[in-house]
């Protein structure tokens, strides 16, 4: 392919990417989640903490995006707006645009199906707006884009670099995104099936590639069992879905609506596929994969694109088997939750509409074919983005769910500005993620679980090491401050609410 072509497709990805991560970050919609702004404290604690470096990596989300993300939070305009994770996102959406674009070109032969599935993303306003955030779908999607272009490049040449760079690649994704996981087992199959050489070769290079890849979730469960004992901490542990789950059915008795149902979780997915991808590019990917099994006698050079379609059955027996929630607007219960797990397909949904432009068509079709296609997106992206930036489903979500419009949040950041003096807090980890950012506290100034080594001082001489405590209902702090009252009887209480749906909060001081 010519140079000038690449130079280009980068050109046009540099500017709508640029354009795009303006665009959201201006109208105040790219730091809007609970999670974003939560993986914008992890990377920030890396360096700014009592306990800095290792000891703030948790159990729950796994690292990589926040020691990525680490030496731009460092800045403190980058870690309160959160642009330190969405220029990573908005990075990692370049890249994989351009990914795609020459998958789509090499699987086929022709610029013109590249440029199909280059413009799957960039046509793309949801995947757009989650690029412009603090999110983990666009690094996660990065990697596999490159491990599945690695693969794509091994199955055609067997060279050795590109089977280590894809190990590699799929070695990040899953020290990204669990979902990263699921897709091991097939990756491996692939490389096992793809090339004729002798058997000994072939078990040779599949186990490279898995030891490789594989030594991902090895190494989360080794740090899960050496800091906290658990080797499943992530999975069973107090912060994991499966008791955020069980926590929930205790207190409301309202059970996830795809909970123990892969028909209705496959329902579901569907639907939120059609809200954040789109109908039209749907039926598009649709017609690709018909295209691909008409050339499946090509296995050989586009059989890497099935693992585009793994994060399908994982997030669908995900949804009823691994309390996983997810919550569409055309659905029960008619709202916005975790839509951007449908992002996850949006490699697939780009790319298989390359397919129907196979090298062997001739110009005089595969150009009106390709002006059909683009049309298509094009009125599709026309379609969602004329609602209004903050209407995109994944925007909406964030919009309706931000922690920051919390009335209880709000309450303790309006009580503490222009009170806070830099004295250090007790806090619960991970309760009050707006308030920090918010009012300037930087995590070196509090203790929380996090910082166990402090946090067992608390049961004892807390006044030693804190001047404020932020108390919440059931967090953290309000459980160590229930099991030893006496050893906080030097603070006193200076602010205290309760909030309807919320409950109540205190916040100490430690008595002159």
């Amino acid at each position: 392919m010519p140079a000038s072509v690449d130079a280009a497709v980068a050109a046009v990805i540099l500017v709508v990417t640029g354009v795009s991560l303006h665009f959201f970050y201006a109208r105040g919609l790219s730091n809007l989640y609970g999670d974003g702004i939560a993986h914008m404290e992890g990377a920030r604690r890396i360096f700014d903490s009592l306990t800095p470096g290792y000891p703030e990596i948790g159990s729950v989300w796994l690292p990589l995006y926040h020691l990525v993300c680490a030496p731009l939070a460092r800045n403190v305009f980058l870690w309160r707006t959160g642009l330190a994770g969405g220029l990573v996102s908005s990075a990692a959406f370049a890249v994989t645009a351009f990914l795609l674009f020459r998958l789509g070109a090499e699987m086929n032969r022709n610029v013109a199906a590249g440029v199909v599935a280059l413009a799957g993303a960039v046509l793309c306003p949801n995947l757009l707006y989650l690029a412009s955030t603090p999110l983990t779908e666009p690094l996660a999607i990065l990697w596999a884009v490159l491990a599945v272009y690695l693969l794509f490049r091994y199955s055609q040449s067997g060279a050795w670099s590109a089977l280590v760079g894809a190990a590699a690649a799929a070695f990040l994704g899953t020290l990204t995104r669990y979902d990263e996981w699921f897709v091991l087992p097939f990756a491996t199959l692939f490389v096992f099936a793809i090339r004729r050489v002798p058997w000994r070769e072939r078990f040779w290079k599949t186990t490279v590639f898995a030891g490789i890849a594989g030594s991902g979730p090895l190494l989360w469960l080794v740090h899960n069992a050496y800091r906290f004992h658990n080797a499943l901490e992530f999975y069973n542990g107090p912060f994991s879905a499966q008791a955020i789950y069980a926590h929930q059915l205790a207190t409301t008795a309202f059970p996830y609506p795809t909970d123990g149902n892969l028909q209705l979780a496959a329902r579901y997915y569907l639907e939120d596929l059609k809200v954040v991808i789109g109908v039209w590019a749907l039926e598009l990917a649709v017609l690709g994969l018909v295209a691909w099994f008409t050339r499946a006698r090509e296995f050989g050079r586009t059989g890497a694109a099935l693992l585009f379609i793994v994060p399908l059955p994982f997030y669908i027996q995900a949804l009823a088997h691994a309390a996983v929630p997810l919550y569409v607007p055309t659905l029960f219960p008619h709202t916005y939750y975790n839509l951007r797990y449908g992002m996850e397909m949006l490699p697939a949904i780009a790319l298989f509409p390359s397919f129907v432009l196979p090298g062997r068509l001739g110009k005089n079709v595969r150009g009106p074919l390709l002006v059909g296609v683009l049309a298509l997106l094009s009125y599709q992206f026309y379609s969602v983005a004329s609602q209004g930036p903050a209407e995109l489903g994944v925007a909406k979500e964030g919009v309706l769910n931000t922690p920051c419009s919390s009335p209880r949040q709000q309450a303790i950041i309006q009580f503490l500005r222009g009170r806070y003096d830099g004295q250090r807090i007790l806090v619960a980890v991970g309760k009050w993620p707006c308030v920090m950012p918010e009012v300037g506290i930087n995590f070196r100034d509090t203790i929380t679980e996090a910082n166990r080594e402090y946090w067992f001082q608390m049961r004892a001489k807390p006044e030693k090491w804190v001047e404020w405590i932020i108390r919440g209902e059931g967090d953290g702090v309000d459980e160590l401050m229930r099991a030893y009252p006496q050893a906080f009887q030097d603070f006193e209480i200076v602010d205290q609410e309760t909030l309807p749906g919320e409950g109540e909060f205190w916040i100490y001081r430690r008595r002159k």
